[in-house]
């Protein structure tokens, strides 16, 4: 019997996706958001966008490839969302119910995204990511094929072309980067006694390329921080994909047990709870370490100092490739300058000049509202006269 439901449901997919696109609340949506990761426990690269397109559009629709996003959205019920599951379903659906969106927008590089960008040939195609950083995600060569790429500043449109990544200007808005108005960019009070530090690597990626992770050093940085003469308490918080590292389990013990050691100076460290939030943290924080990642960036907006763990095949010359480290205290790959480097972060800081500057480049909004400029670049798809696309010029 349940084969037998679980055939005939398959069956009937086709038929009930054209009745659920034929509902006014997904047949009448202006805007949409496509969202595919196998990969990820829930859509989180979706939440990190929703409200700030439901600022623009309320009657947002959330098109999802994978069916345990679509349960997950379900006991959210934030959003109306519906399965998309195959090329072919989105291509039928295309056809017999053609969907009213204006503006589909992305926050990956999914290989999946451009079966919707080949259905739904009416409609803008903007590309947001999911964080601003120096990594390659950020200047992927299939970008090209996106009608609009919203970049938070300059940094953004110059990254792809200093990475050999030709996309013609026109496709460019300058966006800013909404969720940081939940961090404070007031001057650091002075502080007595201990201070709080955030340590936030980046998870291992799958390849080379993507690899800038100091996961595998992390138990080595904890001790070296918390051994440090400054008074300090350390707080750990891992990337949510960090979680699926094969090596996890040894890199979380090894990470626990450093921070939980009693030390004669004093310094603490704790292990923060999957459902902090960074945003909370950057707030908290006195200053940082991480890695080459957009955890950097966002950090970078509070003006506060901030390290920076080199990847493990780092040259000199790298350092063009990423504007962002500009700004930062590099630690080399090896830790060997991590003491002296961190002295200098809670000393002196003599890059607190060099940050402001680097700031203003990373943020092209930097002085506005945060989210008004992307808001006014999302109307502008909308509104009629203002649409931003002189011509379509999609490139397959």
């Amino acid at each position: 019997l349940t084969n037998l439901t679980v055939m005939a449901a398959r069956q009937s997919m086709p038929a009930r996706l054209r009745d659920a696109i034929k509902h006014p609340a997904i047949c009448e949506a202006r805007i949409g958001f496509y969202f595919s990761g196998v990969d990820l426990i829930d859509p989180w690269h979706f939440h990190m966008w929703e409200t700030e397109l439901k600022a623009t559009d309320p009657n947002l629709v959330l098109l999802l490839r994978e069916a345990k996003h679509l349960l997950n959205e379900r006991k959210r019920n934030s959003t109306q969302a519906i399965l998309l599951p195959d090329a072919t379903a989105i291509a039928a659906c295309a056809i017999s119910c053609p969907f009213s969106l204006e503006a589909v927008f992305y926050a990956n590089n999914s290989i999946n995204n451009t079966a919707i960008i080949k259905s739904l040939e009416h409609s803008k195609h903007i590309q947001l990511l999911h964080g601003d950083s120096d990594k390659p995600p950020s200047y992927h060569p299939t970008a090209i094929i996106y009608d609009l790429l919203f970049v938070a500043g300059q940094m953004g449109i110059d990254r792809y072309a200093r990475n050999g990544v030709h996309i013609p200007a026109e496709k460019f808005r300058i966006v800013g980067r909404p969720q940081v108005r939940a961090i404070s960019d007031s001057a650091r009070s002075a502080t007595s006694g201990m201070r709080k530090m955030i340590y936030m690597p980046t998870w291992r990626g799958f390849f080379e390329d993507t690899q800038f992770s100091s996961l595998d050093r992390a138990a080595e940085i904890i001790e070296t921080i918390l051994a440090s003469a400054e008074g300090l308490e350390l707080h750990f918080k891992p990337h949510p994909l960090s979680y699926k590292d094969p090596l996890w389990p040894q890199f979380e013990r090894d990470v626990r047990g450093a921070l939980a050691r009693k030390r004669p100076n004093g310094n603490k460290g704790v292990f923060c709870a999957d459902g902090t939030s960074p945003f909370d943290l950057y707030n908290e924080a006195d200053l940082l370490i991480t890695d080459i990642s957009s955890v950097m960036i966002d950090y970078l907006y509070s003006g506060k100092p901030f390290l920076v763990v080199e990847p493990p095949v780092f040259q000199a010359s790298d350092t063009a490739r990423f504007p962002s480290l500009a700004a930062s205290y590099q630690v080399a790959a090896s830790l060997e300058n991590l003491p002296t480097q961190l002295k200098s972060a809670m000393g002196d800081d003599p890059l607190a000049a060099k940050r402001q500057e680097v700031r203003l480049y990373a943020f092209g909004d930097y002085g506005r509202p945060a989210g008004e400029a992307f808001r006014e670049a999302c109307l502008a798809l909308l509104e009629p006269g203002r649409d931003p696309l002189a011509t379509r010029g999609r490139h397959e």
